[in-house]
């Protein structure tokens, strides 16, 4: 007998190279069986999916959930399981000498599961800029946080920042490689400065070499942004070390934020080829109302022009596989936790901003939540499209 027995929608599960309609039953927590034809009666409770979408639950790799610890943060279940987000990346809200209050304070409580990103700052994202000299790393303290707690830390992140740059050089970026590849664990690197622009700009010249160090499983974030330190210029211009980086295997994350993501930078990305890997929303306090949620920005995707299929890869195997998570989340396997977000893709006119990219989307499409499952455990959610967007001028 069968928990629940998810009835008759459209199964979504690109790990499995699945797109048909079928049924998904779920019991003691896990994925017991899916397919085209399982019968109701053997279930306690059907809940009838017509018209719904039964996906992997959904992976946001790069948010801030770190409310109460850090000040951008938000509450890691308003980013989570509240919008159909069963498993999230924190993107170095904390690093080594802060780490196990953000443990305590942030992963133990939350109901949705965290992983971390480490930040190569010993006091990770308290006070930012974070690093301007040697002072603000500790490599050794890194190393002993992260084999104390290998089960939720996933990564080691850096941003390229003009303090960065200016204090410590790509000596910083070197370092933090070095850090992840003695711990066997990928690099996340944000690029991205928020300032305007100059002629030859040499935070070009910083993120273009920090890029060059990234090799296959690193995580480049933002790699849509509009700002000086991008990899694509607002004309459509991208440096080489982005194709290289690619083909070597770096992960291109979206990775939207408030400042560093954009419209017209996207479309001059996807119309080269240059399409995400993984989809974020580098969720925090000052960008809820343009990111709103997870759901939201994957539909800023599909109205791009992007596949259903290809937003929900990005948002589950993929992610899954960067965090070395693949055998076990992001996949509606028979066996995995009975992780799984219910989606509609709902028909409209929808508007969406980009935040300080100073753009906006008008859209036929809204991937809607209507509930998820965590571990089997059935709870509502909703994309928070919703809240009052902002909209740059």
């Amino acid at each position: 007998m069968y928990d629940v027995l998810l009835k008759e929608g459209e199964i979504i599960d690109p790990a499995q190279k699945m797109h048909c309609p079928g049924s998904v039953a779920i019991q003691d927590g896990k994925i017991a069986a899916l397919g085209a034809k399982l019968p109701a009666m053997e279930a306690r409770i059907v809940l009838d999916m017509r018209g719904k979408i039964i996906s992997p639950g959904l992976i946001d790799l790069h948010c801030h959930a770190s409310f109460g610890f850090a000040l951008l943060g938000v509450p890691a279940d308003e980013a989570g399981v509240d919008t159909g987000v069963t498993l999230l990346g924190d993107g170095g809200s904390a690093g080594a000498a802060n780490f196990e209050a953000f443990r305590r304070l942030v992963v133990q409580p939350a109901r949705t599961p965290v992983y971390c990103f480490l930040n190569l700052a010993k006091t990770g994202l308290i006070s930012m800029p974070e690093i301007f000299s040697p002072h603000e790393i500790d490599l050794e303290l890194s190393k002993r946080v992260v084999e104390a707690n290998r089960e939720i830390i996933r990564g080691i992140k850096v941003r390229a920042i003009q303090p960065l740059a200016e204090g410590v050089g790509v000596k910083g970026i070197e370092m933090a490689k070095k850090l992840a590849a003695d711990l066997r664990l990928p690099l996340m690197i944000h690029i991205g400065e928020t300032r305007d622009r100059m002629e030859k700009d040499w935070m070009d010249d910083f993120s273009r070499s920090a890029v060059s160090l990234l090799e296959k499983g690193d995580i480049l974030s933002h790699f849509l942004t509009w700002e000086t330190g991008g990899m694509i210029l607002p004309d459509g211009t991208v440096y080489p070390e982005l194709e290289a980086a690619r083909k070597r295997g770096v992960y291109l994350d979206s990775c939207h934020g408030m400042n560093h993501f954009s419209f017209a930078v996207a479309r001059h990305a996807l119309a080269q080829g240059f399409i995400p890997q993984i989809i974020s929303t580098d969720l925090s306090f000052v960008n809820t109302s343009v990111t709103q949620s997870l759901p939201v920005t994957m539909s800023k995707f599909l109205n791009l022009g992007l596949s259903l299929d290809q937003v929900i890869e990005m948002t589950t195997v993929n992610p899954a596989r960067a965090i070395a998570e693949e055998g076990r989340r992001g996949s509606l396997k028979v066996g995995n936790p009975a992780d799984i977000t219910i989606l509609e893709a709902v028909k409209g006119d929808f508007l969406f901003s980009d935040g300080k990219g100073r753009g906006s989307l008008r859209g036929a499409l809204l991937l809607e939540p209507r509930m998820v499952f965590q571990a089997g455990e059935m709870r509502p959610a909703y994309s928070r499209y919703q809240l009052p967007p902002v909209f740059s001028k």
